[in-house]
């Protein structure tokens, strides 16, 4: 299926973009010009990780594989990455620290924190959440495999409403910290949604998907200047919903042929877990330069090109070492 290269590829350049566009949403003041091109891109993007979880869910829900042979091979793609990534993020976060000022103590303290929170790095709770889901696919088939269209589309919604209902409690209410160990619930139905996608094939018009998408990312933009953008850019927002389903369908439906993207998307992975220090180190080294000769609306998207690239580059030149996953998650 050339169109699962495709949306790896799309899907994951979206994610460098938006990780380059988040801090100026953070760092800058409100409404300001920088932080309205960071919104922007960030918006723009929002749709890239939950895709990922329905890719998985298209490729695995369905897939008739023995449970053995599965997690044997998930664990060789996932848990040895997640180790090697989180201690080098872990020893990343220490030094940076170190290079600050910070107390040490606090620092150990905090890496420890965040590690029990599934986030060592900003970016790696993907991977500290998605092996749980890997864990309930042989159950999550044998509900499917007995259950009719309707029972399937009724326990993918309900997981979606759920999940819907707890990111808008959580936005009025308390912040609440939650252990790794839970970080996949509230991703069930965009899991689900993938396996109903593969099993069923849904007819969805590339237009009415393309304005879809579009009217989701006005709502994100605006509601994220108008409210607040710690719900319009949640993966669990009503908008974000909506977008995730219908960049899925354009992208499905649209790019059916081959583009020779293979390799990139054997190494989409590679490329998620590594970008942010190239993020870094091209901050540290170039950002203010650039950004006191070129406009932020430029900037971003040529930041995230040259990030993209030369974290292909890298991970392309590691992926014959053990920690490094040579494929994709599925």
């Amino acid at each position: 299926m050339f169109w699962v290269n495709n949306l790896r590829v799309i899907a994951i350049f979206a994610v460098v973009l938006l990780h380059v566009a988040a801090p100026f949403v953070v760092s800058n003041i409100h409404g300001s010009y920088d932080w309205w091109a960071g919104n922007i891109y960030d918006s723009i993007t929002r749709w890239s990780v939950p895709v990922f979880v329905m890719i998985s869910g298209y490729l695995l829900l369905n897939k008739d594989e023995d449970n053995i042979v599965f997690f044997k091979k998930r664990f060789n793609r996932v848990i040895k990455p997640l180790l090697f990534w989180s201690l080098l993020f872990s020893l990343w976060v220490l030094l940076k620290g170190e290079m600050k000022g910070l107390d040490s103590k606090e620092l150990i303290i905090s890496i420890i924190k965040d590690f029990l929170l599934g986030k060592p790095y900003y970016h790696l709770w993907f991977i500290f959440m998605i092996p749980f889901l890997y864990i309930i696919t042989p159950y999550l088939k044998k509900i499917i495999n007995n259950s009719s269209k309707k029972e399937f589309l009724f326990l993918m919604l309900f997981c979606f409403v759920l999940s819907m209902l707890n990111q808008v409690f959580d936005f009025f209410g308390n912040h609440s910290l939650v252990l790794f160990s839970n970080g996949f619930l509230p991703f069930i139905g965009y899991y689900l949604l993938g396996g109903y996608i593969g099993k069923y094939k849904p007819e969805a018009n590339v237009l009415i998907c393309l304005t879809v998408l579009i009217a989701s990312i006005l709502i994100t933009i605006s509601g994220s200047y108008y409210l607040s953008y710690d719900y319009f850019y949640s993966y669990l927002s009503f908008n974000t919903v909506i977008a995730s389903i219908a960049a899925f369908f354009i992208i499905m439906k649209c790019f059916k042929f081959d583009i020779k993207l293979k390799e990139l998307s054997d190494c989409s992975f590679g490329i998620y877990l590594i970008h942010p220090i190239v993020i870094d180190f091209f901050s540290l080294a170039l950002k203010h330069k650039l950004l006191n000769v070129m406009n932020i609306y430029l900037f971003i998207p040529l930041t995230s090109c040259i990030v993209f690239f030369i974290s292909y580059l890298l991970i392309k030149t590691m992926r014959k070492m053990t920690f490094v996953t040579k494929h994709s998650l599925t």
